[in-house]
Formats: C-alpha cells, structure tokens, sequence
C-alpha cells in the first residue's frame, strides 16, 4: 500500500495545477448528481450577471483522462481538485450516491496510473441545494453534514489519497456570499453574517480534521486560506491599530485554527469594533485544538493594502464585468478601516493588483506568525483575455511573464526557509470562473468552447513544462 512518506521521497517537491468541481466538470444532472447551490443560481437568479453557468464547463467528468494525460506530460507531478459534495451525498445528507464515489474512484486512480499525485479538496463554494435551503452555513447542523461527508470520503478514498484539504477559501468565500453579494445566497455587506461563516466554516474543518486523525489515515489534511497579507498604506495615521483591524477581517478567524488550533486571541475586542454576534459551540476550545491541520494551503494572488476610514458609508468594490468595469477591488468598512489603492502597482483587466512580490511578503508573515507551518501554494495564476492564432494556439506571454516572477518570489521565501512543499497552478485548463463566465481565462490549456472543448495546450504550458524540468536537473 502507498504510504505518505513515499509521496514526498518520490516527489520532493510538487509542481502541478487545479480545478474546482462546478467550474469543470460539467455533467450537473447526470449519474445520480444532486443539485447544487450554483445550479439553481446560475439558472434562475438575475443576478447571474453574465447569463452563464458551469452546465458543461469544460466536461472533465467525461475527460478526465485527457486532461490528466496532459498533465503528466507536461511533467507535472499532481494534480488538486475538489470533490462535488451533492455528487457524492445528493442532498447533502442521508442517501450516498455509489455513481459518485465510482466517478472520483476512477479520476483517482488514473490519476496514480500517471504517476500524478491527487490532492484532493473537499468543499470548493459548491453547497448542496438542500443544505442551502436549510439556511447553508448559519445552520450549525451544517458542520456535522459535513463532517459526516468528510468521513464517507476518507472511507472510500483515503487508502489512496495521500493530500488533503477540507475547504477551499473560508473567508473569501464568506466575503463574496455576505459582503460582496456576487455568490449565492447573495447577502451584501452583512457583516454579521460574514464572520458567523468564517466561524461555522472552521468548526466544519475542525470536525473533519479530528475525525481524519481519529481514523488514523496515512495522510497530510489542512485548510487552504486566500492570502489576505496586510500592508498598510505608510500614510496612515494609525498603522498599528489599522492592521490589527484588517488582519482579523481577513485572516485571523481562518489562520489562528488552522494553525493554532484556537480562536484569536483579540476575538472578544474586534467582535466590539464591528458589532456582530458570534454563535459558538460549547466544546469550542477542544474541537478547535483537535482540528488543527498539517499544513496550510495558500491561494495566492494579491494582499490587502490598506489604510485608516476616511468618510463615507460601507462599501464595496468589486468587478465582475472585467473591460466593462472601472471598479478596482477593495472596500470602505466605516467607522475603522478602508483600502487603498496604490497608483505604482499594475492592475489586471478585473480590477486586482497584479504584485508578485507578495508570494515572498505572504509566505515570510505565516513562517514568522503562525510556528513554521508546512505550506503549499494551492492557487497561483494570472487571468487574462486571450485570442488564439488560426489554429488556437494562445501566446500567453502576460501570464508567464507573471508567472515567472511569483515562482521567483516562492523560490527565494523557500531559500530563506519557508517550508514550502508544492505549487499548483490555476488552472489546469480553461474553466467557468464563478461569476465571470468563460472570457476570464486562466488554463495553462485553452478550451475551444464553440468547437467540441477542444483542448490546445498554451505557450504557458510548454512553458511550464520545461520549468518544472529544469528545476529538477538544478536540484538533482
């Protein structure tokens, strides 16, 4: 039996890309599939802005084989995806549904047949309906769901499965659900709301992470965060105070458990200074020291800069209309913080700084702060609108360009010892992005949407490709 000392002898350092569920697997009604939360978003809500959704995406469910094909060619070594909790348990509890388990059987061991490790994450934004209709992540009853969820995957793949992750983004998730408004259920500036997710989103992880190391599986199991580095603006007349404020909104609910197997410390003071009211379990303290993970996964694009509140109302700033849009990404929460917006960093065509030396700054503050944790980059790419040749080829040379300086950036954290085990690129392929649609593209291989999804392998591949090769003959 393959053992997890053997992935990291085999493999010392993993290079490889991901995917989430909804955004490529398509096939949303088939085999047994319950509904999820997305599916009936995407088709009868108006805020669907852009009128499109992730019914067949890019069709990994029925090529799942090429895709991964591609991946150990272009020599990389893993591959992290998510399961799709309502493939597995169709209303998210009760029923199993064995036309699930027998799908991602078959995506991971073919993915071992490659000789590409599966990194396999739990919950990726795509709530089953019904728990959505039960009142989704308010309900605490959805932490036991989902630990039982949890365990009927450990059951059925952790004999292979040797990476872990319970749940993609917590708090940017809980960001775009109640305080941005663009996911569903679509609550916009609830604060309250925003931190009692962040709350029962981590009492979930932990529940899961007990039961995996109750089971005494051979195997990592973490958290995957989005990095919320906080600069302040050197302008800022309170600069202590300020990141204080912005590293609790951002990371401290997320990080401190994960890493700590606590609640922060200043809990207590910043659920006065924004004004909401957390519901907790009784036995807290001890699911969150039992569900401390073993590394933390970082989804890595851009910090958070910010600086004292000025004047003005909550808002939020947010672009989901890419070229259509002038909005920069940031918010304003009166009365204590806002961003700022810094004229010499570049921006991409969605309003999100573009600043590789933040791998460096990001992974240098987790080493520091939070007792040396084993990371892994789990998200890193750059999206971009593309125009293939005559024979839908892409020259993609913006993002390797981006690309190229972020691994600069990781390598040189890595040199200064940041206990850095893997990088995933996002993404492996061209897929549904959320809200955005299919225009905002990110795939190392471009989909042809309108002909067949045919999958052409981009200058950024091939790029990547001889990067990953050449990393292992410098460090043979």
């Amino acid at each position: 039996m393959r053992k997890l000392e053997a992935v990291f002898k085999d493999k010392p350092f993993l290079w490889g890309s991901a995917t989430a569920a909804y955004q490529c697997e398509g096939a949303w009604d088939q085999d047994g599939k319950g509904l999820g939360e997305w599916d009936f978003f995407n088709h009868y809500s108006p805020l669907n802005i852009n009128q499109e959704d992730g019914d067949i995406a890019s069709d990994f469910y029925h090529r799942y084989q090429e895709d991964i094909d591609m991946m150990a060619v272009g020599n990389q070594n893993t591959y992290r995806f998510s399961i799709a909790w309502s493939r597995i348990f169709p209303n998210g509890y009760g029923e199993i549904s064995q036309e699930g388990i027998n799908f991602y059987n078959r995506v991971i061991d073919y993915c071992l047949e490659k000789n590409v490790e599966p990194n396999v994450t739990l919950f990726h934004y795509d709530l089953p309906l019904q728990l959505a209709k039960e009142g989704g992540w308010l309900n605490v009853k959805i932490t036991d769901y989902f630990a039982e969820y949890a365990k009927t995957c450990f059951e059925k793949f952790g004999d292979r499965v040797k990476l872990w992750a319970t749940i993609n983004e917590p708090r940017y998730y809980a960001y775009c659900t109640n305080v941005v408004g663009n996911y569903p259920p679509n609550r916009k500036t609830d604060f309250q709301s925003y931190f009692q997710y962040q709350y029962n989103l981590m009492l979930a992880s932990a529940k899961a992470i007990s039961i995996f190391k109750e089971m005494a599986l051979d195997g990592i199991i973490g958290i995957v965060h989005d990095n919320g580095n906080v600069e302040v603006d050197p302008t800022a007349k309170e600069p202590e105070a300020i990141f204080e404020k912005a590293d609790f909104f951002y990371n401290r609910l997320i990080l401190c458990p994960a890493l700590l197997g606590k609640l922060p410390n200043e809990l207590d003071k910043m659920i006065k200074v924004y004004g909401f009211t957390l519901l907790r379990a009784e036995n807290e303290d001890n699911i969150f020291r039992a569900g401390r993970g073993d590394y933390l996964g970082l989804n890595l694009y851009n910090r958070q800069y910010v600086t004292d509140w000025h004047e003005g109302i909550t808002q939020v700033f947010h672009n989901n209309k890419g070229a259509g849009s002038n909005n920069k990404e940031g918010i304003r929460v009166e009365g204590i913080f806002e961003s700022s917006f810094d004229t010499h960093i570049r921006r991409n065509k969605w309003g999100r700084e573009v600043n590789p030396r933040v791998m460096y700054t990001a992974l240098k503050e987790i080493k520091e702060r939070y007792a040396d944790p084993m990371i892994m980059i789990t998200e890193n790419g750059h999206g971009c609108y593309e125009e293939p040749d005559s024979f839908g080829y892409v020259v993609d040379d913006e993002r390797i360009e981006v690309f190229e300086q972020f691994l600069d950036y990781m390598r040189k954290a890595m040199a200064d010892g940041v206990n850095v085990k893997g990088y995933y690129h996002w993404s492996t392929m061209d897929l549904y992005s959320w809200i955005n649609g299919y225009k905002k593209r990110y795939g190392l291989v471009r989909i042809d949407f309108d002909h067949n999804l045919e999958r052409i392998p981009k200058k950024s591949y091939y790029w990547y490709r001889d990067y990953i090769a050449n990393y292992f003959e410098e460090t043979k």
